[in-house]
């Protein structure tokens, strides 16, 4: 529909009607980006310059005393099952579509005959950095791939990884589809990602948990970073196993970690009413208290039930 105005409207006006029809997905876009705080605000000069990995971390460990801390978790009761979200592609920019099945990447995987948690984090609080063993997980690469989160770190492609605090983490949109990369958490940042196969760095800071989320409507994609200056962090095997190996010997609280699949809120855009951005209750945490005498192997059992996330909330 061609725009028409006063004859004594000035011709910047006129072109910009024009374009405002011609153009109404640029527009989409634009107004999306505004949203989601990402334009003219990203790329601002930081006030106090981030710390770098602390300069005595390890300094003071000893491999002649180190000892070993392993298990396995497993589930206790009926493993729930989790139904998938139901959604178009991309709820804001383009609405109208078949909905399509999107499952929900916090629902928990159970290895049927060990009844194992797989994927599970286990890692050790309270540990000393300087007696700990050299940070030695690779660098983390995130990747916007078919409207999901992969965190890729040496041969792992899963959606945990591990960071120590302030190196550099990767980003790369790898699909030709707007993406937006929101971090919440231990870092609280957004990135936008209009072109494919052009990769962004950001440096993360603080210790923590760095929850990552679509800022672009696909309100179910979902990753999680751990930021710390230790590197005792794994995850589960396909059978529920774990590994902690050339732990100092002392007294830490092992903690298991997994998300929460339940509800906790959503939003959802005023134009389409569909769901925009999807809100996980807080993650549950498995702590055991243990003591880890002088180069000793220590074997230890973790249990998990439903009853741990609490009861399912209303979803979409």
């Amino acid at each position: 529909m061609e725009y028409t105005s006063h004859p004594t409207e000035p011709l910047s006006l006129r072109r910009i009607g024009r374009n405002l029809s011609m153009h109404g997905r640029t527009l989409a876009r634009i107004v999306l980006l505004l949203g989601a705080g990402i334009i003219g605000c990203d790329d601002a000069t930081p006030v106090v310059s981030p710390p770098a990995p602390l300069p005595d971390a390890a300094s003071d460990f000893n491999p002649a005393t180190a000892g070993t801390i392993a298990g396995q978790v497993t589930w206790e009761g009926d493993v729930p099952v989790v139904a998938p979200f139901s959604s178009p592609v991309n709820t804001i920019s383009e609405p109208i579509g078949n909905k399509l099945s999107w499952a929900n990447p916090n629902a928990p995987v159970v290895e049927a005959q060990s009844r194992g948690v797989v994927g599970a984090i286990l890692f050790l609080r309270g540990l000393d950095p300087r007696r700990s063993r050299p940070w030695d997980h690779p660098p983390v690469h995130v990747r916007m791939r078919d409207y999901q989160l992969v965190l890729e770190q040496g041969a792992s492609a899963a959606p945990t990884a591990f960071v120590r605090r302030g190196d550099a983490v990767e980003m790369v949109s790898e699909q030709a589809a707007f993406h937006s990369l929101q971090a919440r958490g231990a870092a609280f940042f957004s990135l936008a990602f209009p072109d494919a196969g052009r990769p962004r760095r950001r440096v993360l800071s603080q210790a923590g948990l760095v929850e990552l989320s679509s800022g672009a409507g696909y309100f179910w994609m979902r990753a999680y970073l751990f930021v710390d200056d230790h590197p005792y962090y794994t995850r589960t095997d396909a059978t529920g196993h774990f590994r902690l190996e050339q732990v100092p010997p002392g007294e830490y609280e092992l903690v298991c970690w997994l998300p929460s699949w339940h509800e906790a809120d959503h939003e959802r855009d005023g134009d389409t009413c569909l769901i925009c951005r999807f809100l996980f209750r807080p993650p549950v945490e498995v702590v055991q208290r243990l003591v880890l005498d002088r180069a000793e192997a220590k074997t230890v059992a973790v249990k998990v039930t439903a009853d741990l996330f609490g009861s399912q909330g209303s979803g979409e």
